[in-house]
């Protein structure tokens, strides 16, 4: 990671050390066993990429998408999203916690474990929650796909 006085820059390897934390994470507490059984929802915009790769690393195959733009949830593109499956809600980081209380109302009773590559603050929030790493810093965060 690099620090400016205004941001935290991550490159793709921080990128691919988050995941690999993640995944070690996800396996521990799923059995890696259990996996097929699950399915990914990542949060447009900024849990699409990450919901992907950890697609990639853990061979979960379904990804579905739950439509956020501008913290607002798009109600009439959301997909129908089974009671008896188990989900993995993921984004790229827990911020604020918006997101993620938005999301999570709608999703009250969709079987999912959240989440994040980062997380702002440990803050004593759900211990349904897996992440990278905890940040620590109020510092916005530009990730490597944000970068012009």
């Amino acid at each position: 990671m690099e620090y400016t006085d205004k941001e935290i820059l991550l490159s793709w390897k921080d990128i691919d050390t988050l995941i690999k934390n993640v995944c070690k994470k996800i396996n521990f507490n799923l059995k890696k066993d259990h996996l097929e059984n699950y399915e990914i929802i990542a949060i447009t915009n900024g849990g699409i990429i990450p919901a992907t790769i950890i697609s990639y690393k853990t061979g979960i195959k379904n990804i579905n998408l739950f439509p956020m733009i501008n913290k607002k949830i798009l109600y009439n593109k959301i997909p129908f999203f089974d009671t008896s499956k188990f989900y993995l809600l993921i984004d790229e980081i827990y911020d604020t916690g918006k997101t993620f209380h938005k999301t999570s109302t709608y999703l009250t009773f969709v079987n999912h474990l959240d989440i994040f590559l980062l997380k702002r603050y440990n803050s004593s929030s759900s211990s349904n929650h897996i992440y990278g790493k905890i940040l620590k810093d109020c510092r916005w965060v530009v990730f490597p796909w944000e970068k012009p």
